[in-house]
């Protein structure tokens, strides 16, 4: 949950040196002093030399400059990763990476992570693939710059691989993957992943415990069918615009992270251990129904983290069913914070807002991205709902924190900020930030005026910060971002 802080082969190395016990006391205190300055200290050269070996290949070859004992260090490296930092001309890259493998003593290879323009390099890659699998690899991180690489299915057939991450790969896949018995993490974004493929990687990996899809543009469906899966917790999909149907059983699932259209979910069992669920909703290119995101609400009603598109609250709205208004019937029993985002909102006003708080009764944080949004109050909230808020008798005990992003002070969020401060009388941060838009200004002779209206709302001495967009040093910030998949 969000945080809430208190104020706003190497060459032998010579045997270590045998030295005498001091007695002194003033000595050892010295001594353990300098100990704990400077723990490294203690440690043997071959020591120190095997610790090198776990470091990210850039680092590793700066600690070969510490000591002549340490300079082939490098070659026994277990973490080859040429990500960002290794950016240059394409030849210079493949021949460094050559060289690396050419020259590597060590017995293992844990990870290898190779972030360029492939292009002309295929044939180097599966040699340097080969070399891995013959180390025991456990983690292989392939992100290309140009379409077109194809990883075989030799390549898929690793034993001891436990995470794969692949961004503009294509996989040629066997039926059946005996490589995939140890695979725990599985992230996949800008592919052309097709149903078939996905659903061959969770039928073989029963040891997966993360599955991450992003920009996968070709698959429609996403059937996670994990039943026999023992540690399988998060679900991730993000900015797969022609997915139309997820399919969940997961009975483990504790984690689920999904960003795009408003789509149908289909669980085909209560998930009782998801604890933390984040649906960010775009704006909808077509009519939806609320009744889809209804089935949703039923699966996350007991979860301790919700973060969502502010469709989620118009889909669980007051309105007429069958002839007859009705309030909304669903209770979020267990959720502690909530992170509420307006942008792709339709007709979401201060009543929808306040309705679904009041069936969060244990909600301890709220954050609200306002991004923009006007909340629609006209005739209906003037004459029905802002009298019902008013002679509503229920507070929020367990809220905390209130922190309001784009705030800007106008009628509207002022009188949504009138029925929060007034119902919660154990408020303890309230935190404003600007907008994003520069030319939205607060200007200083408002602020005093602002200030006592607060204050006169008050039914708690909540403390009062506020803070620009580009500088917000509140410290209180939800446990995820709006655009978490980035």
């Amino acid at each position: 949950m969000a945080k809430h802080p208190k104020s706003f082969s190497s060459e032998s190395c010579p045997p270590p040196k045998k030295t005498k016990l001091s007695l002194s006391l003033s000595s050892s205190s010295s001594s353990s002093s300098s100990l704990r300055k400077d723990p490294l200290s203690n440690l043997l050269p071959d020591v120190l030399q095997h610790v090198f070996t776990f470091l990210p290949i850039k680092e590793a070859i700066k600690a070969c400059t510490v000591s002549t004992w340490f300079k082939r260090t490098w070659a026994h490296n277990r973490k080859l990763m040429f990500a960002h930092e290794f950016h240059r001309n394409t030849e210079n890259l493949i021949a460094l990476v050559d060289h690396v493998f050419d020259s590597h003593e060590g017995p293992d290879i844990e990870c290898f992570q190779l972030h360029m323009n492939q292009s002309g390099a295929e044939e180097k890659i599966k040699k340097w693939l080969k070399i891995c699998i013959q180390k025991g690899i456990q983690e292989l991180d392939f992100s290309f710059f140009q379409h077109g690489y194809i990883l075989t299915p030799e390549f898929l057939e690793i034993p001891t691989l436990k995470i794969l991450k692949l961004f503009n790969v294509q996989i040629a896949m066997p039926p059946v993957i005996n490589g995939c018995q140890n695979l725990h993490t599985v992230i996949l974004r800008n592919m052309n992943l097709i149903e078939e493929q996905l659903e061959n990687i969770m039928h073989h990996g029963k040891r997966i415990e993360c599955l991450n899809l992003c920009s996968c543009k070709r698959i429609r469906r996403v059937s996670i069918f994990a039943s026999n899966h023992r540690n399988f917790r998060t679900l991730k999909i993000a900015t797969c615009p022609n997915i139309e149907r997820v399919e969940i059983d997961a009975p483990t699932l504790q984690r689920i992270h999904y960003s795009g259209f408003i789509i149908n979910f289909q669980f085909t069992q209560i998930v009782p251990l998801l604890n933390v669920a984040n649906f960010t909703f775009y704006r909808s290119r077509n009519y939806w129904r609320p009744s889809t995101l209804e089935n949703v609400a039923k699966h996350v009603l007991h979860v301790r983290v919700l973060t969502t598109s502010a469709q989620f609250q118009e889909a669980l709205a007051s309105r007429y069913h069958d002839g007859v208004f009705k309030e909304s019937q669903f209770c979020f029993s267990n959720l502690k914070e909530l992170h509420l985002i307006m942008e792709g909102a339709m007709f979401c006003n201060p009543y929808d807002i306040i309705m679904f708080l009041k069936n969060s009764p244990c909600l301890e944080m709220l954050f609200i991205d306002l991004n923009d949004y006007n909340f629609e109050c006209g005739t209906y909230w003037e004459m029905h709902q802002r009298p019902k808020l008013n002679g509503l008798s229920h507070y929020f005990d367990k809220l905390r924190v209130i922190k309001l992003n784009g705030f800007m002070f106008l009628k509207s969020e002022l009188q949504l900020l009138e029925i929060l401060l007034k119902r919660s009388r154990f408020l303890e941060v309230l935190i404003f930030i600007t907008p994003k838009n520069a030319r939205i200004k607060i200007y200083e002779p408002l602020i005093l005026k602002y200030r006592d209206i607060i204050n006169s709302w008050k039914a708690s001495p909540a403390r009062v910060g506020v803070f620009e967009h580009a500088n917000d040093g509140s410290g209180v910030h939800p446990s995820h971002k709006k655009d978490w998949y980035m």
